[in-house]
């Protein structure tokens, strides 16, 4: 495995659709984690990209303030093409919400948050630092990920070890949470450009309060699911996705 590199970024569909989309993965994560999620999307006829985020997919970097990772995103990605959807999980969120009034507003946009890591308190930041960071150093096999979530199929399980592998090393997610203290991005998402509408899809229902009131977000409970949304109910993400742009295609 120590040969493997991924790249920048995954690609599912033919870049010739008229229809794309881009999906923004979690602290500790590759493009990888969107496997399920990006093969229904390109069956719809979307062309998907999935980047690598910056320290994660076998990216160096030292810079991971909030700040300097969307404007990477943005620079990259989301500059230098309009996306019919944008879907981010967890951290990539909290990424997405930073860059959102950087968004081109030409056409409909919409935005689809999985479980979105939006608000943590710094005793909160404290208590799991170490905690997630030795996820990176100790990294469990694709059968205890089966056993721990038994939702998750193989290639679910075997996407996180990889996320976790090709993450450049424990101290990103130390520093990640270190430099963007305070973690509060939350508020971010009033200021919700008029092309653009947010889906908030929450498995955790404490995660409900850190979203703003917005007549262009709304909010929806996936029951008896955990953080890993895309590997136990990737096609509510894929309905949801394929649902607000219709919605806004009518608008």
């Amino acid at each position: 495995m120590s040969d493997f590199r991924l790249p920048s970024a995954t690609q599912w569909g033919l870049p010739s659709s008229t229809k794309r989309a881009v999906l923004v993965h979690g602290m500790g994560c590759s493009s990888l984690t969107w496997e399920r999620v990006a093969e229904a999307l390109a069956r719809e006829g979307y062309f998907v990209v999935a980047p690598n985020l910056i320290g994660h997919g076998f990216r160096k970097g030292t810079d991971f303030r909030m700040a300097t990772v969307a404007k990477d995103l943005h620079r990259a990605y989301l500059a230098r093409a309009d996306y019919d959807v944008i879907i981010a999980h967890s951290w990539g969120s909290a990424v997405v919400a930073t860059l959102l009034s950087s968004l081109p507003r030409s056409r409909p946009t919409s935005l689809v948050l999985v479980d979105p890591s939006l608000e943590f308190s710094p005793e909160f930041v404290k208590a799991i630092k170490e905690e997630w960071a030795n996820r990176v150093v100790n990294i469990k096999s694709v059968e205890e990920f089966m056993a721990q979530f038994p939702k998750w199929t193989r290639l679910d399980a075997i996407t996180r070890v990889v996320g976790l592998q090709a993450c450049a090393s424990p101290d990103v997610i130390r520093e990640i949470l270190t430099q963007n203290d305070p973690w509060a991005f939350g508020h971010l998402l009033s200021d919700c450009p008029p092309n653009i509408t947010i889906t908030v899809l929450i498995a955790d229902p404490k995660v409900e309060k850190h979203i703003p009131k917005h007549p262009q977000i709304t909010c929806s409970i996936i029951p008896g699911v955990t953080h890993w949304v895309q590997y136990e109910a990737p096609e509510r993400i894929v309905n949801a996705a394929l649902r607000s742009v219709g919605e806004g295609q009518k608008a």
